[in-house]
């Protein structure tokens, strides 16, 4: 009678997002330089070989893990629109509140996600398309500020970009512990 196989690690139900959480909290543990696939797969319970299933090198479960940064950013731009329909300096309150959240809550997802970490070539797709539907969300909230007349009747994508370096800038000077947050 065949040994029968008791070894579940093989076999797992979502092993791409069960790497990319294992992945995450390994970055925001130990950064990008302790964040290899070796201990993704460790760390979500798999063998070493398995994260090569969806990543092909490192570089690839970083891209993917940025992705799911920005998806989430995307997400939370959009949520400000819905919970104020009508209010666009409430959106871009909220959205400011939301990045600044982001990047003190995880900063190290932050620096994955803005830092200069991911190189061009290494940028999929698909982290191409959710990082520029997080930025659309912020232009769609600078445009309802226009179209109410709050905002400067000036290049749009200008007006977003200065919200978001201003922005930014706060938020890493918080990271850096050169502010505190006042809640």
């Amino acid at each position: 009678m065949p040994e029968e196989h008791t070894d579940t690690s093989y076999h797992h139900g979502d092993l791409r997002n069960a790497l990319l959480e294992a992945a995450e909290s390994l970055l925001e543990e130990k950064g990008v330089a302790g964040t290899s696939l070796r201990e993704v797969a460790k760390a979500a319970g798999v063998s070493h070989a398995a994260p090569y299933r969806h990543f092909r090198d490192k570089n690839a479960l970083l891209a993917g893990l940025a992705q799911v940064g920005f998806e989430r950013l995307a997400a939370a731009m959009g949520q400000c629109i819905t919970d104020h329909p009508g209010d666009p300096l409430a959106q871009l309150r909220q959205a400011s509140h939301a990045y600044v959240s982001l990047a003190t809550d995880h900063p190290q997802m932050t620096h994955l996600m803005f830092g200069g970490v991911i190189q061009p070539q290494h940028w999929t797709a698909g982290l191409k398309f959710d990082s520029e539907r997080a930025f659309e969300g912020l232009l769609r909230i600078v445009r309802n500020g226009q179209a109410a007349g709050l905002y400067i009747d000036k290049d749009t994508h200008d007006i977003a970009l200065l919200a978001w370096s201003t922005v930014h800038g706060f938020a890493l000077l918080c990271t850096a512990g050169h502010l505190s947050l006042i809640a």
